[in-house]
C-alpha cells in the first residue's frame, strides 16, 4: 500500500502524511511516550494540544498482562495511531529481556497495534567495536527473521539501524536495510549525548544513514525530545521522533524552553503563552502541590514541541528551513556546532532540496552563513552558466561587486563609466550572476543582513569561480567595480577578485561606480 505521501521539501526535510490503520500522521512528528500502567497527563489532554499518535512500550505491556494479548487501543482508551516499542531500550538498560524477538512481533499482531517494532540489540554509548559489531549482527539476523511474521500484517513495520558511534558499523547496517521491506527504518540515538546537548554526532550518525537509506521510506529518530535539536534532525531528512522528555523533565521540575531547559525555580517569569504560563506564575507553579504541578510542567513541555513542529513545518511550506537554522545557531554553542555538521553535509542536501517554491518569500541574508544554503548555490551554479555563455564574444568582461537590487539604477552608473556589453554581478553571499537575471529570485527578492565580514572559505569559493570564467574566455582583461557606498565586506571581496585575476597573469582594475 502507499502508506507515506510527501507533500512538500526544504533541504531534506519533508512534510509528509503516514497512513495507519487508525490514521494519518502528519510528519514531521513527535510520538509522546505512555506508559501502558501510569500516566500523569490524561490522553485525551495530549490529543487537544494536537498530537494524534502516541508510543508505548509492548514489553512492558506484555510482561504487566503475562504474555496475554489484550487490545491496546481499549486499554488506552485511544482510537487514533498507535507505535509500540519493542523492548530495545530495555535491552540497552539491562542487557536483556525475558522474551524473543518472535514472540513480542507475534505479540505486537495480536494487541492490535499501528507501528510495531523489531526486537533489535541497541549498541549505545559504551560498547566496543566488537561488541557493536555482534549487536549489528544481531539486530540484522533478527530482522530477517521477523520477515516471515510480518509479510502478512497490515501494521507498518520499523527496522532499527544499528552501529553507532562507529560509523563503518552505522554505514554497514543502513546499507542492508536498502534491500528489506521493513516501512520505517529508525536510528536509536544515544541519550547521553542529548543530555549533554552534544548534537553533532548524533547529526552526523543521522547524516550517513539518510545517505545511504531508501529516500522514499520514513525516518525515526529514537529518544529525540526537545525542540532544540528537532529543526536540525528534519533538516537532515528525519520524519518522526518519541520521547517522554516532557513528563521525565516535569517530575525534575525542568520547563523546556526553544533554547534549552531551566529548573522552574531558576525562572522569574514564564516564557511563552501556552495554558499553563499564561494562567500561573513562578510563585503559583512553586506553591501548589507536586503532583499537580508535575501536570502542568508536562503541558507546558509538550506545548512547546508541539509549537516547535509547526513552526519547522511552517519553514519547509515557506522554504525557509535553512533560515529558521541560522537563527536558531545563534541561540547556543551546541546549536552553533550544530549548523556546522549542517554546513559540512549542504552538498546532500543541495540533491533534496526544490530549487525555488510556489510564491516563495523573499529569501533573508541573515549574515555570511546564508552562502552556503543550498539553494542559493544551487540558482548560483545555474546563473553561472548563463553567465558564461553570454560572455565568450565580449572584447572586455565588467564585474560588479554588490549586494544593491537597483538593478536600473546600476545600468545608468555603469553607461556612464561607457560600460555596454555583459555585466557579472558577485554578491558576497548569493554568489554570480549576470545583470539580466538581477529581477529573478533570489536576486531581486532578498533581504541583506550585516556582511562585513566574510570568512576566508566564502572569499576563496567567490575568487575561484570567477577565475574559472574568465579563464574560459578569449580575452584577459576585467574591470571590477563597487559602489562607493559599498560595505566593508564588498569592498574586500572585490579588492581579493582583482588580487586573484591579476596573479593568473589577466589584467584587472578596480574602479569605483559612483
Amino acid at each position: 500500500m502507499e502508506y507515506f505521501d510527501v507533500r512538500e521539501y526544504d533541504l531534506a526535510g519533508r512534510i509528509g502524511r503516514l497512513k495507519t490503520r487508525h490514521g494519518v500522521v502528519e510528519t514531521p512528528y513527535i510520538f509522546p511516550v505512555v506508559d501502558p500502567a501510569r500516566q500523569d497527563l490524561d490522553l485525551n489532554t495530549i490529543r487537544e494540544l494536537g498530537f494524534n499518535a502516541l508510543i508505548t512500550n509492548a514489553y512492558l505491556f506484555y510482561r504487566r498482562n503475562k504474555g496475554i494479548a489484550r487490545d491496546i487501543h481499549a486499554e488506552l482508551k485511544w482510537d487514533s495511531t498507535l507505535m509500540t516499542d519493542s523492548g530495545g531500550y530495555q535491552v540497552l538498560i539491562y542487557g536483556d529481556v525475558e522474551v524473543d524477538n518472535p514472540t513480542i512481533v507475534n505479540y505486537q499482531k495480536l494487541i492490535g497495534t499501528d507501528i510495531g517494532v523489531i526486537l533489535d540489540v541497541p549498541t549505545g554509548t559504551k560498547m566496543s567495536w566488537e561488541e557493536a559489531h555482534r549487536a549489528v549482527e544481531e539486530t540484522w539476523r533478527r530482522a530477517l527473521q521477523a520477515l516471515p511474521l510480518i509479510m502478512d500484517s497490515d501494521l507498518l513495520w520499523t527496522l532499527p539501524i544499528q552501529g553507532s558511534p562507529y560509523m563503518d558499523l552505522l554505514l554497514k547496517s543502513a546499507v542492508r536495510a536498502w534491500r528489506t521491506p521493513y516501512h520505517i527504518f529508525a536510528f536509536g540515538s544515544p541519550t547521553v549525548l542529548l543530555e549533554k546537548y552534544d548534537y553533532s554526532p548524533l547529526l552526523e550518525y543521522v547524516a550517513l544513514a539518510k545517505r545511504a537509506l531508501p529516500p522514499g521510506r520514513p525516518l525515526h529518530v529514537f529518544g529525540v525530545g526537545h525542540p532544540m535539536i528537532l529543526p536540525f534532525l528534519v533538516a537532515l531528512g528525519a520524519d518522526l521522533f518519541d520521547s517522554a522528555s516532557y513528563i521525565l523533565y516535569a517530575r525534575e521540575g525542568r520547563y523546556m524552553l526553544p533554547e534549552g531547559t531551566k529548573r522552574i525555580e531558576e525562572l522569574t517569569y514564564l516564557p511563552c503563552n501556552c495554558p499553563v504560563c499564561s494562567r500561573y506564575t513562578v510563585r503559583e507553579l512553586l506553591e501548589i502541590p507536586v503532583e499537580e504541578r508535575v501536570k502542568l510542567i508536562a503541558l507546558h513541555n509538550l506545548y512547546m514541541l508541539k509549537k516547535e513542529l509547526n513552526v519547522v513545518k511552517e519553514s519547509i511550506r515557506e522554504g525557509r528551513l535553512w533560515e529558521l537554522l541560522e537563527e536558531r545557531s545563534k541561540t547556543h554553542p551546541s546549536l552553533r556546532r550544530a549548523f556546522e555538521v549542517i554546513k559540512r553535509h549542504a552538498g546532500m542536501l543541495e540533491k533534496f532540496n526544490p530549487l525555488s517554491k510556489p510564491d516563495s518569500p523573499a529569501l533573508l541574508v541573515l549574515d555570511e552563513d546564508t552562502y552556503f544554503n543550498p539553494r542559493v548555490r544551487s540558482l548560483e551554479g545555474k546563473s553561472i552558466e548563463v553567465a558564461g555563455r553570454m560572455w565568450k564574444e565580449e572584447e572586455y568582461a565588467t564585474i560588479v561587486v554588490s549586494s544593491g537590487k537597483d538593478s536600473g539604477s546600476l545600468r545608468e552608473k555603469l553607461l556612464k563609466q561607457g560600460v555596454v556589453g555583459q555585466v557579472l554581478i558577485v554578491h558576497p553571499v548569493l554568489g554570480l550572476y549576470p545583470l539580466q537575471l538581477s529581477n529573478t529570485y533570489p536576486y531581486f527578492q532578498h533581504e541583506d543582513g550585516v556582511l562585513d565580514y566574510l570568512d576566508e572559505e566564502i572569499l576563496n569559493n567567490i575568487s575561484a569561480r570567477v577565475l574559472k570564467l574568465m579563464e574560459s574566455r578569449r580575452n584577459s582583461r576585467v574591470r571590477v567595480f563597487v559602489p562607493g557606498n559599498s560595505s566593508k565586506g564588498e569592498l574586500k571581496l572585490a579588492q581579493r577578485l582583482v588580487n586573484t585575476l591579476r596573479e593568473r597573469n589577466i589584467q584587472a582594475e578596480l574602479e569605483i561606480l559612483e
